[in-house]
């Protein structure tokens, strides 16, 4: 059974393009534009993978992986911002105050070869 990739970036060319390279490499895909519903998204569709923007109108990136980690729905994390990276060490620090030790980071603008390895990584994590 193919795992469940969700996508939370309120860029639609992103969401695309991610969503086309991760079918390829065997991931089954969702995307969601709108980060007031990322995370009722998220508990109903669960997950295997999470992909997810930090920076986005309405409700940030921080609020969703709060709301997200609060569920105790496990998943493999990989936050991605084009912006300071002060923005992802505040992220990191949530997950950590979460106990999610296992969080990955891909700076925009992204190369298609990172984010195939980042992909394939948190796809092989049991």
């Amino acid at each position: 059974m193919a795992k469940k990739l969700l996508i939370v970036d309120d860029q639609v060319g992103i969401t695309k393009v991610v969503g086309l390279l991760a079918e390829k490499i065997g991931l089954e895909v969702k995307a969601v534009t709108d980060s007031n519903t990322a995370t009722e998204t998220f508990i109903e569709y669960r997950p295997d993978i999470l992909m997810l923007d930090m920076i986005m109108p309405e409700k940030d990136g921080i609020d969703v992986l709060n709301e997200i980690l609060l569920t105790g729905i496990p998943a493999q994390i990989v936050l991605t911002s084009g912006f300071s990276d002060a923005y992802l060490r505040l992220a990191q620090g949530v997950a950590k105050f979460h106990e999610l030790d296992q969080v990955q980071i891909l700076r925009k603008p992204y190369r298609r070869e990172q984010l195939e390895a980042v992909l394939k990584g948190a796809a092989a994590v049991e």
